[in-house]
């Protein structure tokens, strides 16, 4: 074997053997992961001065020389200093056997993080200085060289009705169950007082009552249940959505509470049974401030200043401010729906919209289908404009005007709506309803429900879902004379039909308009004008409001329909409602209709008497709403309502450091919040080379070394600590020259 071929044989053994026993070192508090390659019994010198020149460990040096060549000259061994070879960090070999430090990294760098000895540094980063600047309209905000802001700190929060979401891949926005909430451009904000040290908020509080017909009409002010009252983030009226009316061609009208757009909100609630209303929180003072009722189609904004006083108090406003609509020009950003009603010569359902305060001035035919006026009559059984009315059968039969209509109203005419509907007409009112449509129908209207299709809900097809499903029509196809005078109405508390989260409010707001009366046992009941027995039961996905409480002998053919009661008497369905298309998944729901088996203005006389054929708009609507005309405006504040349940903030799940396998630092949560990952162990940085991944140097060892060259003697692992790498038995480092392992005594 040749010299060379046992030296690199033996150097490699030694190598091996050196390395595997190699314990950790530290350089500064900085720990070296498991696989440091120190030998065990070595210590680490430490630095020495600059001058001083130690030779290799075994090897005979003269008193003035630092190394011999083999021939006995003299070698001097000039050592490397930490510049001269481009580290600054960490413990590093001088070439000569010694171990010199190069100093610390800075906080956040890590030493040898991808050149071993040399401080890997985080990228330069754009410092920020608010969340304003970052776009964030909540929550707390990072910018990309981690400084955190909180935006609450900076007036910008989500009201009531949204919540901060993102922060991820944007900035976190205030998203309400419209789309809308808080934001970032808000120019009422600054008029938000700060009533942290008064310890109370600042409050407003207040009734949405129908607008009567002038202020002083009391009578027919009533409650509106399930109005949303809200702040706006600007004062600007022009700024709120835009009202598109009925439904656009070949398009869907789906006002889902969920979806509505209200716009960017400051705080809002909703209005109970009652009406009534409280805001709590983020209300401007001292600076003017929309304040904005809706209820579906119906919205009416009041610019109000509060005096500085009211900051961190309470404050109740009259009624009257926040009042719905009598016409378009009555108020900021008014809209009141676009109705078509088809009058009757026994029922008046224009009446209740006349009393509860929609001005005349509103009311007219529609021409051409374009009239400004929001409420058209058609029909030429019931009620006439001065004018004359168009026949009914240009609204139904028209595809094209039936949905340029947000509501349409089909009184009962009596016997001469015995007859079916023309095939065509009922199509087209199926389809409007399925894209968005609301209609209301009373008595013997119910043949645009229970003549119009059976087909089942398909996603394929919404707008064929037929609406027949919707209640048990026993009389469908024979219509019987039904003239009972009176009755009794019961609300469907209770009743497996009945909607739990509507049923009792509509009792309280019954009670409370002096509509109803509560029982001892809990039931609340009114006396019905003229109660007609057409629906014996409703479907699975329809809510029943009222069924009559009395008997009803013989007025359901074959006395076969309707829910037996403890005594075994037959009850029919007064009052129901349903959303269309029918049976759908709440996703898809988009329309709704209601429908009332007892006329809504009735002369007490039904018997074969017409008590509104032949007049004229407004004379028949004398007088104030009645406790049954009460009964139908509710079902109507229903109907144009925002169909599926009452919004709530939208939900937000924030993600954890496990989701996204964050191993340290701050992550934003997607909530518009932050979750602390944690420290990175001793040693190793947060985010340096991955986000918020630690990163660790990987230390080199005597083997690594060996490769570049470098055989033995004191040497850096690259991480900050030292290697004692040692030459094979039988060979002396620092020969031939430093660093190398040679023979002391080469054959001659």
């Amino acid at each position: 074997m040749t010299f060379h071929s046992k030296l690199v044989t033996l150097l490699s053994l030694a190598l091996f053997v050196a390395c595997e026993n190699n314990p950790s070192s530290t350089n500064g508090g900085v720990s070296n992961p498991p696989d440091s390659t120190t030998p065990t019994g070595t210590t680490d010198p430490g630095p020495l001065p600059a001058d001083t020149v130690k030779g290799p460990p075994g090897m005979p040096k003269p008193a003035d020389t630092d190394f011999i060549d083999s021939d006995g000259s003299e070698l001097e061994c000039k050592p490397k200093s930490c510049e001269d070879q481009g580290f600054n960090c960490g413990m590093a070999g001088d070439g000569c056997g010694n171990s010199i430090n190069c100093g610390d990294c800075a906080e956040g760098e890590l030493c040898g993080g991808e050149t071993p000895n040399v401080c890997l540094k985080p990228p330069p980063c754009q410092a920020a200085t608010s969340c304003a600047e970052l776009g964030w309209e909540c929550g707390i905000a990072t910018d990309e060289c981690g400084n955190t802001f909180d935006c609450a700190a900076e007036g910008l929060e989500c009201g009531e009705l949204a919540r901060c979401i993102g922060g991820i891949d944007s900035p976190a926005k205030c998203v309400g169950p419209t789309g809308g909430g808080g934001g970032a451009d808000c120019d009422v904000c600054p008029g938000v007082p700060d009533c942290e040290a008064a310890g109370t908020p600042t409050r407003l509080s207040g009734r949405v009552i129908t607008p009567g017909r002038d202020d002083g009409n009391v009578a027919n002010q009533v409650g509106v249940p399930n109005a949303f009252v809200y702040i706006p983030t600007n004062s600007d009226p022009a700024l709120l959505p835009q009202f598109v009316d009925g439904i656009p061609d070949g398009g869907t009208a789906c006002d889902r509470c969920e979806g509505q757009d209200l716009g960017p909100l400051l705080v809002g609630a909703t209005t109970d049974a009652l009406g009534n209303w409280s805001l709590e929180g983020d209300i401007p003072v001292g600076k003017e401030f929309l304040l904005v009722v809706k209820v579906g189609r119906f919205r009416r904004a009041l610019a109000i200043t509060l005096p500085d006083s009211s900051a961190c108090t309470s404050t109740a406003l009259d009624p009257l401010e926040t009042r719905l609509p009598r016409a378009m020009d009555d108020g900021a950003a008014v809209n009141i729906p676009r109705i078509a009603i088809s009058t009757g010569d026994i029922d008046a359902m224009e009446c209740v919209f006349e009393k509860m305060g929609i001005s005349d001035s509103e009311f007219n035919i529609a021409g051409d289908g374009t009239n400004p006026e929001r409420i058209h009559l058609y029909g030429t059984d019931g009620a006439e404009m001065p004018v004359g009315n168009p026949d009914e059968g240009e609204l139904h039969g028209d595809a094209q005007r039936l949905m340029s209509y947000d509501m349409v109203v089909l009184d009962c005419q009596g016997q001469g709506f015995l007859d079916p509907p023309p095939a065509a007409d009922l199509v087209n009112v199926r389809e409007y309803v399925n894209r968005g449509g609301r209609m209301f129908a009373s008595h013997l209207s119910f043949q645009w429900i229970c003549r119009n299709g059976t087909d089942p809900f398909d996603a394929a097809d919404p707008t064929a879902t037929g609406l027949a499903p919707a209640a048990d029509f026993p009389g469908c196809n024979n219509t019987p004379l039904q003239l009972d005078d009176s009755g009794l109405g019961v609300v469907s508390i209770g009743r497996p039909q009945a909607n739990p989260a509507k049923i009792q409010n509509f009792a309280d707001w019954l009670v409370n308009e002096s509509a109803a009366t509560m029982n001892a046992d809990g039931t609340y009941e009114f006396p019905i004008v003229q109660p007609r027995d057409l629906a014996a039961d409703v479907g699975t996905s329809t809510e029943e409001f009222v069924y009559r409480g009395d008997p009803a002998p013989n007025q359901i053919p074959d006395g076969d329909a309707g829910a037996p009661i403890d005594d075994g008497t037959v009850r029919s369905v007064q009052q129901f409602a349903f959303n269309t298309p029918y049976a759908s998944p709440d996703d898809a729901i988009c329309g709704r209709v209601a429908y009332s088996g007892f006329h809504v203005a009735a002369a007490v006389d039904g018997n074969g008497n017409r008590p509104f054929a032949d007049s004229e708009f407004p004379e028949h609507c004398s007088g104030d709403l009645t406790a049954q005309e009460k009964v139908l405006l509710f079902m109507l504040f229903d109907l144009g309502a925002c169909v599926g349940d009452p919004p709530e903030p939208p939900m937000c799940e924030p993600r954890m450091c496990s989701d996204v396998g964050a191993e340290c630092g701050l992550i934003q949560d997607g909530c518009g919040e932050t979750a602390d990952c944690g420290p990175c162990p001793p040693g190793e940085v947060c985010g340096l080379v991955e986000d918020n991944k630690c990163a660790a140097c990987e230390p080199r060892t005597c083997e690594d070394a060996a490769e570049d060259g470098i055989e033995c003697g004191m040497i850096g692992d690259g991480c900050g600590a030292t290697l004692d790498c040692q030459c094979p038995p039988g060979f002396q480092c620092g020969f031939p020259s430093a660093n190398k392992c040679g023979d002391p005594e080469p054959p001659p």
